[in-house]
This record gives structure tokens, sequence and C-alpha cells, in this order.
């Protein structure tokens, strides 16, 4: 069940990407990342309601409270990064960057902090998998040599930025996880960012969602809700799957990014990108299949 968990984490994820990317201009990261903790934290409060568990997030033990809660500021800040990176490029480009640092150094991480030595196989599926990405990142000549050179080291930057702060609540939330059910554990997730981000709206008024809502409240709302499922999705993987795997499953996102990408976003398809799919899905198949 991780598996599939961490699996609908990256359609889910890719989708997020895809349907942020049609907002205005005008709307910030902040603004975006703020919404969505708001949303995904009132949905996963109702959730908890439904299945009476509630209670559980008043039973988490304090170190892994404060695990969870130092993973969210973390991958806060990443995600800022993220919608900064994916407002100045492509998500067709900014998912395999980022998707394939963070494979490198999470993976290298799980190691080497968690003990969690991969398997033949997790390593033949990451090689896999990273080189889909890599395909899938590829610049045509025009991209590279057009007049968009300086922007495109700049989101690439971000991206990379973003790998790096995201390995780092990864970590953080594995061994928050050990002692803590899935729905109270996303909900610590959610619930230090959505307060942070309240605060932040008290005093800085240009950060207020109401000001850039109209005209973008659909857009807004489901990607908020995407943001929620795939907050539930993360920690469920992770508290039913090795973490060497579940990040190698969360990262084929980029296969489904430029997918939705092409399909909603009318990005192009080209070789390289059907190339870096088959990769990624025969990646997919060898974690799969030799578990």
């Amino acid at each position: 069940m991780g598996e599939i968990a961490a699996l609908a984490n990256a359609m889910i994820w890719a989708l997020t990407g895809v349907v942020t990317k049609g907002l205005d201009k005008k709307v910030s990261p902040i603004q975006i990342v703020a919404f969505q903790s708001w949303i995904a934290l009132a949905l996963l409060g109702l959730i908890g309601l439904l299945f009476s568990q509630v209670d559980e997030l008043f039973r988490v033990p304090l170190k892994s409270s404060l695990l969870l809660a130092a993973g969210a500021i973390i991958n806060t800040i990443g995600s800022i990064m993220f919608w900064m990176a994916i407002a100045r490029g492509k998500v067709s480009s900014v998912y395999p960057t980022t998707q394939g640092v963070f494979i490198l150094v999470s993976m290298l991480a799980a190691w080497l902090l968690l003990g969690d030595t991969p398997r033949v196989w997790v390593v033949v599926g990451a090689v896999l998998i990273i080189g889909g990405v890599l395909l899938l990142n590829r610049q045509t000549a025009e991209e590279k040599f057009g007049n968009r050179q300086h922007n495109d080291y700049i989101t690439i930057s971000l991206a990379v930025a973003t790998s790096l702060l995201w390995a780092g609540g990864f970590i953080t939330t594995v061994v928050g996880l050990e002692d803590t059910p899935p729905l109270p554990a996303a909900t610590i997730r959610i619930l230090v960012p959505s307060a942070l981000f309240l605060v932040l709206s008290m005093l800085v008024p240009s950060t207020r969602i109401n000001r850039v809502y109209k005209g973008n409240e659909i857009r807004l709302t489901v990607s908020a809700l995407l943001f929620a499922f795939s907050a539930l999705s993360f920690v469920f993987a992770l508290g039913n799957a090795p973490p060497g795997v579940v990040v190698l499953l969360i990262n084929t996102s980029p296969m489904f990014a430029v997918i939705f990408a092409v399909i909603a976003l009318r990005e192009r398809l080209t070789l390289h990108v059907i190339l870096g799919s088959m990769f990624s899905l025969l990646g997919i198949f060898a974690v799969l299949a030799f578990q």
C-alpha cells in the first residue's frame, strides 16, 4: 500500500503544478502556499473528525511533533522556491530538475543517516528514473541559446535549492513518523505553515489571498485540495514503505508532470520527453516488481 500511495503522490503533485501554472502572474508563491496550507488544514481536520482521529493529534510524542514541525517549515520554504521556479520556467523543465536532485540527495541521506541500504533493484530503478529525469529536462538548442538563457539559470538554481530543502524535510519527516499515525502527522505538517502564514498575512497586507483570489478562485481551490491529498499520501507512503523506495516513486512526478503539461498547457512533446517517460516507467517497474 505504501508504494501505491507514493505513486499516487507523484501523480497528484504533478497535477498540482499544472493547475497552479495557470494562475495569474499577480499571485505570489507565498500566497499560493498559504492558501494551499489553509484549505489543506481544513480538509484534514474534517477527515479527522469523520474518522474520529482528532484525539490522536494530541497524543503525538513531543519529539515527533517537533521533528514534523521542523520538516514542515523546511518543506514550506522549499515549496515557495518551487512555485517561484514554476512561475519563471516550464513545468516540463522545473519538475525534472527538482525531482532528479531530490532523488540523489534523499537516497544518499537515507542511506547514510537512517541506515536504509538500497537493494540492487532499487538502485537499478534509481538509475533508470534519473536517466529519465535527465532526458525529460533536456532543452532544445533554441531554448539554450535564446534570450531566456539568464532566466533559465535562475529557474534551475531555484529548482536545485528546492531539492536540497525538500531532502532535509524528507529525512526529518521520516524520523518524526516513527511513532506517529499518518493523519496526525499530515495535520502537523500542514498546521505549522498555516499558522505562520496566518501571522504573516496579518502583519503584511500585501500577502493576503483576498487581493488575488478573484479570477483565480477555481485554480487556487483545486490546487489546495490536491496539495492536501498530496500531504496525506506522502506520510501514508512513508509509514508503509521503506524511505528509499518512497523517495524514488514520489519522484516519478516529472513523467506525470510532462504528460499533464502536454495535455493541459500544450507544452511540446519531443523525443526526449517520450524516452524520458519510458525510462521512468522502467524504473518504476524495477522498484515495484522486485520488492
